[in-house]
């Protein structure tokens, strides 16, 4: 049976009766007014084509075709083909055509009005078809549309052209319509599902389907009309019955400036599109008319695509300004997961310090478990988290400056704001604003002996692991050494954590000194103030470096010749068997810094332990390099410090009052001291993620063993819930070597294109949004490249451009460019000529290293390791945060 009614076509499949009958048959079940109509199926067409050989053969190279070049001939013949097939089925057709009424020959192929393919706009309807002779010659030129330029190439674009295109055809009757339109049941302006869309004008709805008439657009929700837009109308599409078509024709009178649809056509539209909306259960593009006072429905069909709903309260801003320091590059989800886990616990823990009840603290729970994100494999701020926490302290505006300064945010947000409560609200909250902060001012003037007892309580657990005997326990004993570490270590991370926001508050407070006193470059003063700190943590592995590296240039040369020639996996050996007191003084450094090393805080990361190769590297440099030293190095320490500190000291007996100068050295000597707390304490964050990376690592080995997974370094592949329901037997899926497989695939595919590193999304992160960061490079009024100068210099060089320490590219006495650092970077610091960090602050730790070790620096200039080349000349004035780019790359 080639031909169905509107009734029968309901009964059938879309394959059959092709996307838009389809939808108009299920537009029964709403019982909607729809023009009549019957369909000539699919199966009819495909008749067609099998019993021409010809036509078949064609359209099977269509399918075949893998370049779209060649669609253009190849049509050409489809439709030569066509035009030679007999329309068969016309005079079944004709028994049921009323000659006195005019009919719309409306293509419908298959694969249209989809859910993910609308192919709206490809293919043909004809309009005021009458006649025997004229309604063939419709159905052909359906048929033909079907294989037209627009069809096929949408196909072909969207890889759906591999089978026979199938099409069939609605024959339906015409209706002469006083206003007509299209209802989108959600806005297709701005993506808002819960908003409806009408656009209307007078006479057929091709003026406005087509866009050729102006048209009045009236915007729906729940509540009602909530904006219209009636605009001049100057034309209307009506029927042209003397030629059989349509015509266009001017609004006159009234009708150019008055509202198409009434307020009651409106409201009764938009509960027709709502029963509508609950059958199909997808956003509907919905064509109406308006007959004698009757709302028509002519066709529906999914909306295959919205714009992304951009209202401000589904938003998030993430930015790795800072924590690629931490997590650089791509990170596992094993150490992401460790991660989320860490600040989670760490700062709902701060918060319990502070006083609040367990019901105020479930309050932010949400926020404390979405600190961090991950993106494209890496890890990244979600800045509303953060901000949303200052908030519970005075002065948000405040503190909200001086976060942006200690986490190198560029870009600030400003769409979270302090609420503007009424006085008695605010009265409301007062107490527990002060609890808070009163809580924090207290823990901050005892900030000395807060951090001594974390730092002691941290070694008493830590000396008390033996990391050899870890291979003797089994994965339960291992998971429960992980809970046991984290009971005793993660519970009480609050010292840290304080020390931070002290960091944070007084780091402020010396800018808006440095903005009362005037000074002309903040950044570069007030880093040369914070320099120079002799027992800061950052820079022990660097001053034990220097002493192993005097220790080998105070050997004999053939000593020193092997040493620099050998390969970094024969040197260990090399030592033991030459000179045991060098090898001791290796083991010793792998022993108390084995963990600072490239990406510390990332479990897959490979220790000293596991490959001393960065440590041999580090040493050639410095070999290599006669005027490094450690007695240079400690002689320079305090001096850039002593001259900053002459040259201020004039300024501040000026502009401060004797009261206020005693404050300024105090609030400088606090910045200070918190700061070199926060390097000791990360140190001991790098040995606590250290010793979790060793216990992983030894389940990755017995996981292995287990045949669990291919290779003890896949643990890193999974989560650590996932370890968890592993050990629980509540893991939902157990074939993890494809489950990893799937993952390691996905994660290496990350490492070709770095997301921006700050972005707005919205709604669900992964769906639909682009990670690119939408500002752009500074740039001074000369043209110059501008970031922020951490430590003085003027040079010129040439560029290093390095994204990973251990790349094996020659940095000595040039200029070191690269994306991020983390403190397993700052060995290969003293070799440098200047540094130059894409990410990063005054406080960043490049900057704080790169102060100790009087290199001219500039941090915080986003996109620079796409704009320099390895081997380019540049000039960099570190005062004021320039860079110049001097030539192209000579290589």
């Amino acid at each position: 049976m080639y031909l169905l009614s509107k009734f029968d076509s309901l009964l059938t499949t879309k394959t059959q009766v092709g996307g838009k009958a389809y939808n108009l048959a299920k537009l029964e079940k709403c019982r909607v007014n729809t023009p009549d109509w019957f369909c000539i199926t699919s199966d009819y067409f495909q008749t067609l084509v099998d019993q021409n050989e010809v036509l078949k053969n064609l359209i099977a190279q269509y399918t075949q075709l893998e370049f779209i070049d060649d669609l253009k001939a190849l049509i050409e013949k489809i439709h030569a083909e066509i035009n030679k097939c007999e329309i068969s089925i016309i005079d079944d057709v004709m028994e049921r055509i009323n000659p006195d009424i005019h009919y719309a020959i409306r293509s419908s192929a298959a694969d249209e009005d989809g859910s993910h393919f609308s192919f709206a706009g490809q293919l043909e309807s004809f309009l005021y078809v009458q006649g025997k002779e004229r309604i063939e010659a419709a159905i052909r030129n359906c048929f033909k549309s079907n294989f037209s330029l627009t069809a096929l190439t949408y196909r072909f674009k969207n890889q759906i052209h591999q089978s026979t295109p199938k099409m069939a055809v609605i024959i339906q009757e015409m209706i002469d319509p006083e206003k007509s339109g299209v209802l989108f049941t959600a806005n297709p302006i701005n993506g808002y599902r819960d908003e409806m869309l009408i656009s209307a004008n007078y006479g057929q709805g091709e003026g406005v389907v087509s866009g050729e008439c102006n048209t009045d657009e009236y915007t729906i929700n729940d509540r009602g009309i909530i904006k219209d837009e009636i605009r001049e109308k100057d034309f209307k599409i009506i029927a042209d019955y003397d030629n059989k078509t349509t015509k266009k024709v001017e609004v006159t009178g009234s009708d150019i400036n008055s509202s198409v649809l009434t307020h009651a056509e409106i409201i009764e539209l938009n509960k027709l599109a709502l029963e509508i909306l609950a059958l199909k259960k997808k956003p509907q593009d919905i064509e109406f008319c308006f007959q004698n006072g009757e709302i028509y429905i002519v066709q529906t069909r999914d909306i295959t695509s919205l714009p992304m709903d951009k209202r401000e309260e589904f938003a998030n801003v993430f930015d790795n300004s800072n924590i690629q320091e931490s997590f650089n590059g791509v990170t596992t989800p094993l150490t992401f997961s460790y991660a989320s886990k860490m600040y989670y616990k760490v700062y709902h823990q701060l918060l319990g310090l502070t006083g609040l009840s367990e019901e105020e603290l479930k309050k932010h729970e949400k926020r404390h478990k979405n600190m961090i994100a991950l993106i494209e494999g890496r890890v990244f701020y979600n800045i509303q988290s953060w901000y949303k926490g200052l908030l519970l302290l005075p002065s948000f505006k405040q503190s909200k400056g001086d976060m942006e300064k200690m986490m190198g945010i560029t870009d600030p947000v400003d769409f979270i704001e302090d609420k503007d409560l009424p006085f008695c609200e605010r009265l409301k909250m007062l107490p527990g604003l002060i609890k808070t902060f009163g809580s924090l001012l207290w823990y901050f003037s005892k900030i000395d002996k807060v951090v001594a007892d974390f730092m002691s309580g941290f070694y008493e657990v830590y000396d008390e692991i033996d990391f050899s005997k870890l291979n003797r326990l089994n994965l339960t004993q291992l998971y429960e050494l992980t809970e046991e570490l984290d009971q005793k270590i993660t519970s009480k991370w609050h010292a840290p954590l304080i020390n931070d926001f002290y960091v944070m508050m007084m780091n402020g407070k010396m800018y808006r000194w440095m903005e009362k006193l005037a000074v002309e470059n903040a950044d570069i003063t007030l880093g040369n103030l914070l320099s120079g700190e002799h027992d800061i943590a950052s820079t022990q592995p660097t001053k034990e470096l220097l002493k192993i590296s005097d220790e080998i240039k105070k050997s004999d040369q053939d000593f020193k010749d092997q040493f620099l020639k050998l390969e970094n996996s024969k040197v260990m050996d090399f030592f033991y068997i030459n000179n045991k007191a060098i090898f001791e003084l290796c083991q010793k450094y792998i022993e108390n810094y084995g963990d600072r090393t490239i990406g510390e805080l990332k479990l897959e990361s490979l220790s000293l332990r596991e490959n001393p190769d960065f440590l041999i590297n580090i040493l050639k440099n410095y070999v290599i390099k006669e005027s490094l030293s450690y007695e240079s190095f400690i002689a320079n320490e305090l001096e850039l410090r002593e001259s900053e500190e002459a040259k201020i000291a004039p300024i501040v007996k000026k502009k401060l009052s004797s009261f206020a100068r005693k404050r300024f050295y105090k609030d400088l000597s606090k910045l200070r001291k918190a700061i070199r707390y926060r390097e000791n304490t990360r140190l001991l964050r790098t040995k606590s993620f250290g010793i979790s990376r060793q216990i992983y690592r030894e389940m990755g080995n017995q996981l292995a063993n287990f045949n669990l997974i291919s290779a003890p370094e896949d643990i890193f592949f999974l989560t650590l819930s996932e370890i968890e329901e592993l050990k629980d037997g509540r893991i939902v899926q157990t074939s993890l070597k494809e489950l990893i497989s799937l993952r390691k695939s996905e994660y290496e595919s990350y490492e070709d294109e770095e997301p921006g590193h700050h972005f707005k999304t919205f709604g669900f992160v992964h769906a639909g949004n682009k990670f690119i960061y939408e500002g752009n490079t500074n740039l001074d009024h000369d043209g110059a490249l501008k970031g922020i100068g951490c430590y003085p210099g003027h040079i010129t060089g040439e560029v290093a451009l390095l994204f990973k320490p251990d790349d094996g590219i020659d940095v000595n006495d040039k200029i070191l460019c690269t994306v991020r650092t983390d403190p397993g970077w700052a060995p290969l610091f003293p070799s440098i000529k200047g540094l130059l960090v894409e990410k990063g602050s005054t406080l960043s730790h490049s900057a704080v290293i790169a102060r100790e070790l009087k290199i001219p620096t500039i941090v915080g200039v986003p996109g620079i390791t796409k704009i320099v080349e390895n081997g380019q000349e540049i000039e960099m004035d570190c005062e004021k945060g320039l860079i110049n780019l001097l030539q192209e790359n000579q290589e």
